[in-house]
């Protein structure tokens, strides 16, 4: 159920993106191609840092969280993105304590740039996660599967309809799914800011907001 669920947010999340870039390209007549100059396109295939903080509005929890994130991206060969991610999240106060948690991890991801609609790509990956509450320390090795499309709304927009899974044997939720959009806007060559929203399989929903520096 809760997979039908996912498709189904991540078909409608397409939908909305197409629609924005439909948008974009009819309030722009110049817009006849949608792939950018080099120095225009969106985060696939670009050498890139970024960070970013998250509001966490946790699903039947008394307290929500916030994240704070780090992203960084390089290109290996055409076609291939190594892409490494470092998390922290808290909690707010629950019966004077604080749920506190870390992640790390390392993905390779493919994308074709052969399409003129967008560049979808695929991401596998491995990493490692730590949490501690009332005292109580957990961790667990994380295993990584992603999928998504990178849409060149304008020359300096992209809007990226994405679904992630992550799988972490050592707790006792051990399969969680994460599906959402973001977007990506080059204020100039080098400097872009950076939002999302996405949604777990367990209901909560996150709030992303951030920066993206390009070397």
């Amino acid at each position: 159920m809760k997979q039908k669920i996912i498709l189904k947010s991540l078909l409608l999340a397409g939908v909305a993106s197409f629609g924005l870039v439909a948008a974009s390209r009819a309030a722009d007549p110049t817009l006849t191609a949608p792939v950018a100059p080099a120095d225009s396109l969106g985060l696939l295939g670009q050498t890139y840092a970024g960070l970013t903080y998250s509001y966490l509005k946790l699903d039947s929890s008394p307290v929500n969280a916030a994240s704070y994130g780090f992203e960084y991206n390089q290109p290996l060969n055409p076609g291939f993105d190594a892409v490494f991610n470092y998390d922290w999240t808290q909690s707010g106060a629950i019966a004077g304590d604080r749920a506190r948690g870390q992640s790390l991890d390392a993905a390779l991801r493919a994308f074709s740039a052969s399409y003129s609609w967008g560049k979808p790509y695929l991401e596998a990956g491995v990493g490692y996660d730590w949490t501690k509450f009332a005292g109580v320390k957990d961790h667990s090795f994380a295993w990584i599967a992603g999928a998504g499309v990178e849409f060149q709304a304008t020359t300096a927009l992209t809007v990226t309809p994405f679904v992630r899974f992550i799988k972490t044997n050592g707790f006792a939720d051990h399969n969680t799914a994460d599906y959402g959009v973001k977007a990506n806007y080059w204020i100039t060559r080098q400097w872009a800011v950076t939002g999302a929203i996405s949604r777990n399989d367990s209901q909560d929903m996150t709030y992303k907001l951030g920066v993206n520096v390009r070397f």
